[in-house]
């Protein structure tokens, strides 16, 4: 039961008073302190309260606070002015607390300042502190404890608890006292905002309770080596469970100061890193994503520095660009890597770069390693990094784009000019007949209406052969393939042509059926013989073979023209193709058109000259199912 002591009163020695100023105590914090194990002298006068930490200044001073707030701070001024008030452990509590009363009690030199409702394992963890600064403050044997000297060491530790109570109280961060086996003595009010926890409610528990049971290790680890080194333990990042039941990062440092009278423990520091740690974790994720990407594009992507124009960075698209590696790029200027007559071009598109235009890009050509000339789209953009405006460009390689306008314009001047002719005859003929129906013989009108026809289907080919070129190129071209006997149609292809030449097409048929469309079989057959009239002359003879390959029908044009050049045999199947100096007409498409359609129904095509480099042999395989 709780001890009541008056004016007149014994002062036997104390362990806890409980003042109150004339009434009974609340009864909550009564409660409490009972729970937790302890037998308090209850004061209801404060001249009784000053008399007995005079005779106590180890005593631990519960001040109710609920009835009068002013009283009981001017309670707590009078113990700490005692000579050696600064050794009692003084807690205000009261049920109406506000929020700038435990400002008031810090500068009244107030160890805490609790709700009347605290709980006993609170209680407990205060008075353990206290018995521990107590024990730490007990005068030597045979000391005199009034002396000039221990009142000067008392006022400079007063001072000292002070101003570690004030920076305690203020500090944002997450700031407890610890005992060596990690158990909370107590936490400052930044818990509240830090871990969403009442400060009271922490004292007592274990701070290895709070953490992330993948953490706890680590932890334990940084707070053996503050107890060993009686230091600071190395910072930790460790997560802690919030009271919303989240998680927060937390870095954690350690501080013993078991020694210090002014704490008596281990300080335990927490800084909340959450943000932190989440805008590192999405900043590295940001770097990979931008690293794969910049490693992945197919154009090509470099840093140039602003002052030297020498690159910094290159991605393998560009490395692959100028057929080079990333260590024999890095620090070249990048004009040396353009064609000379580009450089003036370059110069311009990076100036213009710094005039504040954001894109900036023109077609230019890069010299490979092995010399030749690729033309780029070379781009530059306007980027912020880290205060600086890096140049960053884009390569692009465009040479085939190029290449493909440069035969789409030459196939389309070739049309132009051979569809002049077959339109000339047409229209001069037309007007014959207009002007001399009547007169005309009539073997002169045949001659002239076959001129006329054989134009007319000249005409109709040329037309046909362009419409199937922009049939291939889109992916539309149409085959019907089926089960054919291909004899037939060899045999009709080379009496039709056969005639052109000085002799009629000699043939050597193995018969065989093919999968094939017969249509565009006869379409090839038809180009290769008209191929060989055409580079050859009417002079010249031709064979044509077909025989069986295993699970191909091979079919072989060979002639004995002039032939070609073997440094020319690589580019035979290539659109728009005419030898140099040739003499004969066609828009040069006859083979590339072959080579395309064979491939289309699942053959090959292939050209060899003949020996002694005379003739030519044109073989190509067709699948027999």
């Amino acid at each position: 039961m709780p001890q009541h002591t008056g004016a007149a009163a014994a002062r036997p020695a104390i362990g806890i008073l409980v003042w109150s100023n004339g009434d009974e105590p609340d009864v909550p914090l009564l409660g409490a302190i009972g729970e937790a194990g302890f037998a308090p002298r209850i004061v209801t006068g404060s001249e009784d309260l000053v008399l007995l930490v005079s005779d106590d200044p180890d005593a631990v001073v519960l001040l109710d606070a609920t009835t009068s707030l002013d009283e009981a701070l001017a309670a707590c001024r009078r113990i700490r002015q005692l000579p050696e008030g600064a050794r009692t452990t003084i807690c205000l509590a009261s049920s109406k607390r506000g929020a700038d009363d435990e400002v008031d009690a810090i500068e009244a030199g107030a160890d805490a300042f609790w709700n009347a409702s605290v709980r006993a394992n609170v209680v407990r963890a205060f008075v353990a502190r206290a018995k521990q600064r107590a024990k730490r403050a007990a005068p030597a044997s045979g000391e005199v404890r009034r002396t000039t000297k221990r009142s000067s060491r008392v006022q400079v530790t007063d001072q000292a608890e002070r101003q570690f109570r004030a920076l305690f109280d203020n500090a944002l961060d997450l700031v407890a006292i610890i005992d060596e086996s990690g158990v909370v003595q107590v936490a400052n009010a930044a818990v509240r905002t830090v871990l969403g926890r009442v400060p009271e409610d922490l004292a007592g528990s274990s701070v290895w309770d709070l953490m992330h049971p993948e953490d706890v290790a680590l932890a334990r680890q940084a707070h053996a080596e503050a107890l060993a080194a009686s230091g600071v333990g190395a910072p930790t990042t460790i997560r802690a469970r919030h009271g919303d039941g989240s998680w927060v990062t937390l870095e954690i440092t350690e501080r013993n100061l078991l020694a210090d009278p002014a704490v008596g423990g281990i300080l335990f520091y927490g800084r909340d890193v959450t943000e932190r740690i989440w805008v590192g974790a999405a900043l590295q994720e940001s770097e990979l994503r931008f690293r794969e990407i910049f490693e992945n594009m197919l154009d090509g992507v470099v840093q140039i520095d602003e002052e030297t124009r020498s690159l910094v960075q290159a991605n393998p698209a560009f490395c692959q660009i100028v057929g080079r590696t990333r260590h024999e790029v890095f620090g070249l200027s990048l004009l040396d890597l353009f064609a000379s007559d580009d450089r003036d071009a370059l110069e311009r598109v990076l100036d213009e770069h710094f005039t504040g235009r954001r894109r900036v890009s023109d077609t230019l050509r890069v010299r490979h390693k092995d010399g030749t000339l690729r033309y780029v789209d070379f781009g530059t953009s306007r980027i912020e990094l880290s205060g600086a405006r890096p140049i960053i460009a884009v390569v692009r390689d465009v040479t085939a784009r190029r290449e493909t306008e440069r035969t789409r314009e030459m196939f389309l001047a070739v049309v132009a000019h051979e569809l002049r002719t077959p339109v000339a005859v047409l229209r001069n003929g037309i007007e014959i007949l207009r002007s001399k129906i009547g007169s005309l013989p009539v073997g002169d009108r045949d001659t002239l209406m076959g001129v006329l026809t054989e134009e007319v289907e000249r005409l109709t080919r040329l037309v046909g052969d362009a419409l199937d070129v922009g049939a291939i190129q889109s992916g539309s071209l149409a085959l019907r393939p089926h089960r054919v006997a291909l004899a037939p149609i060899v045999a009709s292809v080379a009496a039709r042509v056969g005639p052109q030449f000085r002799t009629s097409a000699t043939l050597d048929l193995e018969a065989t059926d093919a999968w094939v469309d017969p249509l565009r079989f006869e379409q090839v057959l038809t180009n290769l013989l008209d191929n060989a009239w055409r580079h050859c002359g009417s002079s010249t003879s031709v064979n044509v073979t077909l025989a069986i390959e295993d699970a191909f029908a091979r079919i072989s044009v060979i002639d004995d023209g002039p032939g070609f050049p073997p440094e020319l045999q690589s580019g035979l199947f290539e659109r728009v193709f005419v030898p140099n100096g040739s003499p004969t007409c066609g828009i040069g498409i006859g083979l590339w058109l072959s080579k395309r359609l064979v491939e289309s129904m699942g053959g090959e095509i292939a050209a060899h000259a003949g020996n002694g480099g005379r003739g030519a042999c044109v073989t190509f395989t067709v699948p027999r199912s």
